[in-house]
């Protein structure tokens, strides 16, 4: 019988696979060299970056290898209040971007484990409070009735010392309607969320409406008026809650009844009138000329009205200072 030269050194190989001394990976190494990591079912981190020691429970005889790869970070941690899955095979590829010998790392337990942020959490109900608390005392108004418009989420944050600070958003013409608000988080001093809240504020106050219809250029007198109370913020700008604003001035157009009075459909009725006479003055720090004159214009104080000197028939414009008196200037 003939033998192949090489078939006794083929039955040796096949023996030491067979019996697992060939190689040296994984569990086959000796206990002296082996890593052990064992992964706990959850784990809650505080900071912004995870690290395996932080996660896991480490073994093993090389006490310099265990210090270095527990302080490996892994990864970054979720935002508060979630959970991330880490994997053995995530770990070993952090480890092996670190020149690390991954052969040597065992998983006795899990292969992996759930992390979760260390969170502190602010419910929604507690941030809509502080803001209508907020609304109330930077308005001071008993008869302002505000409300929230939409129901705030409940939010998660860091741990540390929580701080916040709320600001009104936009530029706001009248009092009451729509505000959005801002409520800026901070944590040990450093901001890290804003949450929005959106509000209605409805405010009452006591206007004065027509009481029946006034007529344009009428003059404007105290039984004309009806004090009302009415939600402003549905009103226009520039109404007005002081009757003295009213009584005496001339409507500029038609009011009608019910209707808010606005400032700006009043004015003062004029000083002067056309053909009014009156003294036309001119004056400098060292003279004073008067001369008598008539109006050719109605005019209001402050207001520039033409004017005739009735001695010369000339006519120059001149700014009404009373009833009886213009000044050129």
């Amino acid at each position: 019988m003939k033998y192949f030269p090489y078939s006794y050194g083929l039955l040796v190989l096949l023996f030491l696979l067979n019996s697992g001394t060939a190689f040296s990976t994984g569990s086959n190494l000796v206990d002296e060299q082996q890593i052990k990591v064992f992964l706990p079912p959850s784990s809650v981190i505080n900071s912004d970056e995870y690290r395996l020691g932080e996660i896991a429970q480490l073994e093993g005889e090389d006490v310099l290898l265990l210090e270095k790869i527990s302080q490996t970070v892994i990864g970054r941690s979720p935002l508060p209040g979630r959970k991330l899955t880490v994997t053995r095979s995530l770990i070993l590829s952090r480890l092996r971007s670190q020149k690390i010998n991954i052969k040597r790392f065992v998983f006795p337990g899990s292969e992996s484990s759930s992390i979760q942020r260390a969170a502190l959490k602010i419910t929604g109900k507690d941030i809509d409070q502080v803001v209508l608390k907020h609304i109330r005392e930077a308005n001071n108004n008993k008869d302002l009735k505000p409300r929230i418009l939409a129901k705030t989420r409940d939010i998660f944050l860091p741990r540390g010392q929580v701080s916040y600070v709320i600001t009104s958003k936009g530029k706001y013409k009248k009092d009451g309607g729509y505000r959005n608000y801002e409520v800026e988080f901070s944590i040990d001093g450093e901001a890290v969320r804003i949450v929005t809240v959106r509000t209605y504020l409805k405010l009452y106050k006591e206007v004065f409406i027509a009481r029946d219809t006034i007529r344009r250029n009428q003059i404007i007198e105290e039984s004309d008026l009806l004090k009302v109370r009415k939600n402003v913020d549905r009103l226009p700008r520039e109404y007005v809650t002081d009757k003295d604003q009213l009584i005496g001035k001339i409507s500029k157009r038609t009011i009608n009844p019910s209707e808010a009075i606005r400032r700006n459909t009043v004015s003062a009725p004029p000083l002067v009138k056309s053909g009014d006479r009156l003294q036309i003055v001119f004056e400098t720090p060292f003279l004073r000329l008067s001369a008598p004159g008539i109006s050719m214009a109605k005019g209001r104080k402050g207001e520039r009205i033409p004017v005739k000197n009735l001695d010369s028939k000339i006519v120059v414009f001149a700014t009404v200072q009373t009833r009886n008196v213009v000044l050129v200037n």
